[in-house]
C-alpha cells in the first residue's frame, strides 16, 4: 500500500470517529482541508463543493451549534436508526472528500469513513453511560470531553498535506 493512501486511510477513519462523535464536525474538518489543500481532483467531481469557502463556514457553525444541542436533555440517542444513518452518511461524505481529494476512488472512502462512523457511535454512546453509571460523571460534562476529543481528532487527522 502507498504510503500516501495509508495516511488518507488513518484520515478518513479520524474523520469517520468524528462524524460518529458529531455528526457534522467530520464533514466541516474534511471541507476545511479541501479548502486548505485544493485538489483538481475534487474540484472537478460532483464532490468539488467542499473546497467551497461558504461551505466549510456552514459546516463550521453547524458543527458549533451541534456541540452545544448535544448538551441538552431529551435529545434522541445517536444510535437510533436516524441518527444513525446522517452519522454513516456525515462519515461518508467527510471520508470521500479526503480520498477523491488525493486522487483515489470517493467510494472507498465513503466506506471507510462511514463504517468508522458507526463504530465511534456505538462505542462513544456506551463509553458515555459508562461513564456516568461507573464514575458519577454528569452527562453535559462527559459530552464536553467528548467535544474535547473530536476537536483533537479532527484536527489530527487534517494537520499536514
Amino acid at each position: 500500500m502507498k504510503k500516501s493512501i495509508l495516511s488518507t486511510l488513518v484520515r478518513a477513519v479520524g474523520l469517520g470517529m468524528v462524524s460518529g462523535m458529531r455528526s457534522t464536525m467530520g464533514p466541516a474538518f474534511a471541507s476545511q482541508y479541501a479548502n486548505r489543500y485544493p485538489s483538481r481532483q475534487l474540484k472537478g467531481s460532483p464532490l468539488g463543493f467542499m473546497q467551497r469557502e461558504n461551505v466549510m463556514r456552514g459546516l463550521q457553525t453547524m458543527a458549533a451549534g451541534e456541540m452545544v444541542v448535544d448538551k441538552v436533555p431529551g435529545i434522541k440517542d445517536r444510535i437510533i436508526p436516524g441518527a444513525l444513518a446522517g452519522r454513516a452518511a456525515a462519515g461518508g461524505l467527510a471520508g470521500a472528500t479526503l480520498y477523491q481529494a488525493s486522487g483515489d476512488k470517493a467510494w472507498r472512502g465513503a466506506l471507510v469513513g462511514a463504517v468508522a462512523a458507526v463504530a465511534a457511535s456505538y462505542a462513544f454512546f456506551y463509553l458515555r453511560k459508562y461513564a456516568g453509571k461507573k464514575y458519577k460523571v454528569k452527562d453535559g460534562f462527559a459530552g464536553g470531553m467528548e467535544d474535547l476529543l473530536a476537536v483533537g481528532i479532527g484536527a489530527g487527522s487534517t494537520s499536514g498535506k
